[in-house]
């Protein structure tokens, strides 16, 4: 059952089909989390153990990983240090991150993200709370991006709600991102540093340390009054800096709101493994038009699912 036709069931056992819009106009959030507590305390106090294992046989999100933890924990590290030696200073983030932080910046569907109780929902990506985190130290003049970038890395186990369709995925992986941010200095001055820093550092990673070529797709997005000249620019910037690398422009314009002018993409053995691009989400966090942000991520689990690391772990 589709889950408005459920919504609407459950609606219609209240008597009330406006109970959603009453209690989400009415309350404030703190009386919505305090009955959501309730809820939740009223709901765990009727379980027994029986049910919690029944619970946990029949719930994919709290299943663990296949994979060995050692060697997950020993990708992350290599990869933060990684990231340190190249001027990405890292972010230990917290697990959960406040309510609407993907849907709201970034128009993720919220019910790809794991909602809870007190305001909050599981870390669905690590880039969205790098930008909150960026945004608050930039507003409480914590964090200067005025003179030079502010460059930083991240990795944490994130959690989804959609489905995947290989059966050796979980819906927590670990992911590695990297954030960037600046102000507006014309010429497409920030946006040509950053994005050669965060390619350089795959670069580095896949191909210089692991041993891979890479394949580096730009794809066109909206974002930039002059979207065909930008993407062009950048790309003669990459070329010129980086000639032995396969680079592929591709114009096709598509409705993604997500990033802003260029997202790009790195292939590795024909597996799409980094994905990144700019975003307006300091802009929107900031509602200042001249922040910049490039972000960036690559999957820890899936090179090991794909035996990327075989040969150095």
């Amino acid at each position: 059952m589709k889950q408005q036709n459920i919504i609407k069931n459950v609606l219609e056992k209240t008597g009330n089909e406006n109970l959603i819009n009453e209690l989400t106009t009415r309350l404030s959030q703190s009386e919505i989390t305090t009955l959501l507590l309730a809820l939740s305390k009223e709901i765990a106090n009727k379980n027994t153990p029986n049910d919690i294992l029944s619970k946990y046989e029949s719930n994919r999100f709290v299943k663990p990983s296949r994979l060995n933890p050692i060697k997950v924990k020993k990708v992350e590290i290599l990869m933060l240090e990684m990231a340190e030696a190249s001027g990405f200073l890292s972010v230990l983030l917290s697990p959960a991150s406040p309510l609407g932080s993907c849907s709201v910046i970034a128009k993720v569907d919220q019910n790809n993200v794991i909602s809870a109780t007190r305001g909050l929902e599981f870390i669905a990506d690590n880039t969205n709370m790098l930008a909150i985190y960026l945004a608050s130290g930039i507003k409480n003049k914590t964090i200067d991006n005025t003179k030079s970038p502010v460059h930083l890395s991240a990795i944490c186990r994130v959690t989804r709600g959609q489905m995947f369709k290989i059966n050796s995925f979980v819906p927590h992986f670990s992911l590695f991102t990297l954030a960037s941010s600046g102000k507006d200095t014309g010429s497409y001055c920030f946006e040509k540093d950053t994005i050669t820093r965060h390619i350089q550092f795959y670069i580095n990673y896949f191909g210089n340390k692991l041993g891979y070529r890479l394949k580096v797709t730009l794809n066109i997005r909206n974002g930039y009054t002059d979207k065909i000249g930008f993407i062009d620019r950048i790309h003669c910037h990459l070329r010129e800096i980086y000639p032995h690398t396969d680079f592929i422009v591709n114009r096709e314009e598509t409705d993604n709101s997500y990033y802003q002018g260029i997202n790009f993409k790195i292939n590795v053995e024909d597996i799409e493994i980094v994905d990144g691009g700019f975003v307006d989400w300091t802009q929107k966090l900031l509602g200042n038009k001249k922040e910049r942000l490039l972000i960036s991520g690559a999957g820890v689990d899936l090179q090991l699912i794909a035996g990327m690391l075989d040969k150095t772990i």
